[in-house]
């Protein structure tokens, strides 16, 4: 669909000065014709209420549900597509750095009314703006009829170097590392969209330098074999990625207390099912102090949630009392 990624644009009564394909570094003319002219679409504003006793029934609900572009959030969403591909190919074997991969992107659209041009333009604008940041290149562009979807990939991923499920070792930890600062927000996540929720606000997913950081320090340790089974948190948050790890009897006993005392703003369904990118990962007890000190030197945010078990089921607690406190707590019983 190539007339579509090289005509001129005009959003918001602006002539935009690059075609979708000029900002993802095609360096060929614009076409002929009229320019496509639209408006952006602001998402509703809503407040959602969740219910933390009911986290069980909520991941059963979003393991039922896919991913779905919604206009006001086109943006933001593409971010999250372009750091989830590339999160996801850290545990891929080999030796590489993040520069050193590209992305192969492809937009699925048409028109649908006011907002679907303008989101079209602007997941491009996001991506390519993102893209820039963190020094990766596209391999191939494409823009094709149907959607509205954006599919990545990295041509360079090559399997898995170490596995996704849990290691059944109850002395290990199971390390959960957010690769981005924003807030957890559940706007436009599948947790939203299986509860016939739309709009809202997202987590905007726009602090590439800090992407950066956290993949160089966690890629070290996939390749020094320091990390001995991890997952990618993306769509479904981080309880749908813990649920993906648990297996055959193998579950985990987790305390967030930590992440929500980070986030005094999020509350526990929110910091489960809110897709910031991220990664889960497994170490054994003997490294722990070496992967502190590789955080700290990177200047990386990690919460260590807790261990495997050697039976089903991801038991999950949290106190929202300050850390002293817990400890005296712990310390009197």
């Amino acid at each position: 669909m190539k007339t579509l990624f090289d005509s001129r644009f005009i959003i918001d009564g602006v002539a935009e000065e690059l075609t979708p394909a000029q900002m993802l570094g095609r360096n060929r003319p614009p076409v002929d014709g009229e320019p496509i002219v639209d408006e952006t679409v602001d998402p509703a504003i809503l407040s959602f209420e969740f219910d933390e006793d009911k986290i069980s029934s909520y991941l059963r609900l979003v393991k039922k549900a896919r991913p779905e572009l919604q206009f006001p959030l086109a943006a933001q969403y593409a971010r999250a597509r372009l750091a989830g591909v590339l999160i996801e190919a850290i545990w891929s074997h080999g030796h590489f750095t993040l520069p050193e991969l590209s992305v192969g992107a492809t937009w699925s659209w048409h028109e649908q009314g006011i907002g679907s041009m303008s989101a079209l333009y602007e997941s491009v604008r996001a991506v390519s703006e993102y893209a820039d940041v963190l020094d990766i290149g596209f391999s191939s562009v494409a823009c094709e009829d149907g959607g509205p979807e954006i599919e990545m990939k990295v041509p360079q991923a090559a399997g898995r170097a170490i596995p996704a499920t849990l290691n059944p070792d109850p002395e290990s930890w199971i390390v959960y590392v957010p690769f981005d600062t924003e807030e957890y927000r559940l706007g436009g996540s599948l947790l939203a969209q299986a509860l016939g929720l739309k709009g809202g606000a997202c987590p905007q997913v726009d602090n590439p330098d800090y992407l950066i950081d956290c993949y160089e320090v966690v890629r070290e340790l996939v390749e020094d074999r320091i990390a001995i089974s991890g997952i990618s948190v993306g769509p479904g948050g981080l309880m749908c990625a813990l649920d993906k790890m648990a297996y055959k009897g193998v579950g985990a006993d987790l305390d967030l207390s930590d992440l929500k005392r980070a986030y005094p703003g999020s509350d526990v369904v929110r910091l489960l099912f809110g897709e910031v990118p991220g990664v889960i990962f497994q170490i054994r007890d003997d490294d722990f102090d070496y992967l502190d000190a590789e955080f700290i030197l990177q200047d990386v945010m990690y919460f260590p949630l807790g261990h495997p078990k050697k039976e089903k089921g991801i038991n999950i607690r949290w106190t929202s009392k300050p850390a002293i406190g817990s400890i005296l707590e712990s310390l009197v019983r």
